[in-house]
């Protein structure tokens, strides 16, 4: 009797600390190897932001990258790799440059987090939903203004 006393608490304390809300939360649960997608939205008129993706991708400083396309506008999120966070303001300063220069529109790259979250949702967005250019450009339009305040 005291044993099943003694697996029932164990089991009911078990199945108490399980935490979803936070693990979906933290990137450190995320396996990155076996991510599927490829950081661009899968539309047509998004080959871009595959481009631009796959460029990010090369460099051995970047760990993951995300992009978006709308009308006329890069979005670009990229995550950097721990031991290259040192070397953060010339890492920026090299993708900012090498974007501009391989795209003739307005490119809006950044390395915060929050932005690189909120550019993953966005194409997670219209790769579900069918959104329309005016939606698209809307959600650019507030990741771009989150990206140019200062904390």
């Amino acid at each position: 009797m005291r044993q099943l006393l003694v697996m029932i608490l164990f089991f009911s304390i078990i199945g108490c600390a399980h935490e979803p809300k936070e693990q979906k939360q933290s990137l450190q649960n995320e396996n990155i190897t076996n991510v599927s997608h490829d950081g661009s939205a899968s539309r047509s008129d998004q080959w871009h932001a595959k481009k631009a993706v796959d460029m990010l991708k090369a460099r051995r400083d970047v760990k993951d990258a995300v992009a978006v396309e709308a009308n006329g506008r890069l979005l670009v999120a990229y995550q950097v790799k721990h031991m290259q966070r040192f070397r953060m303001k010339a890492i920026e300063k090299d993708v900012r440059n090498m974007l501009n220069d391989t795209f003739d529109k307005q490119v809006i790259a950044s390395h915060d987090l929050k932005i690189f979250w909120e550019t993953k949702a966005l194409k997670e967005k219209m790769e579900t939903k069918n959104m329309s250019e005016k939606e698209i450009e809307k959600e650019v339009t507030i990741i771009q203004k989150l990206s140019e305040e200062q904390t």
